[in-house]
């Protein structure tokens, strides 16, 4: 998938959101007109100022996550205009920022992504280590029948 930067912003809690162009030609004159946002999350910005993930060691944060959590969401619109894809994103772009800058600039928000994607993983991991499917042994990883 081919991606343009269109825009990048400094936040005040000291991240950065970057939007992407993903459009694409479908088909004739109509457009799959797509945005792509992300926010990159540096564990070590995270740790130092967030209470929420004071239950857990930075090495056990680090080992589920990374040292960087990604947010990131995709907005699109299917069949478009030629003639109407620029206008429909940058609209998609204005109403984005306008609706939720506030949210990913609180200074929670960090905190917040960080550890939800932390208990998602250990989720995940406890699904993994429980799941015994496949295997005649009750060990996960088996050959499925």
């Amino acid at each position: 998938m081919e991606q343009t930067l269109m825009k990048t912003m400094d936040l005040s809690n000291g991240l950065k959101l970057e939007l992407y162009d993903i459009s694409r030609i479908l088909a004739g004159d109509r457009w799959y007109v797509g945005m792509m946002v992300r926010i990159d999350i540096p564990l070590a910005d995270v740790w130092s100022t967030n209470q929420l993930l004071s239950d857990y060691s930075v090495e056990e944060i680090r080992d589920a996550v990374g040292e960087t959590v990604r947010f990131q969401e995709k907005r699109e619109r299917h069949y478009i205009d030629e003639r109407e894809k620029d206008a429909m994103l940058l609209e998609m772009m204005d109403f984005f920022v306008k609706t939720t800058l506030i949210y990913f600039s609180h200074p929670d928000f960090p905190g917040k992504y960080v550890l939800k994607k932390f208990k998602e993983n250990q989720k995940q991991q406890a699904w993994r280590k429980n799941d015994h499917r496949g295997d005649e042994n009750g060990e996960p990883g088996g050959a499925h029948r």
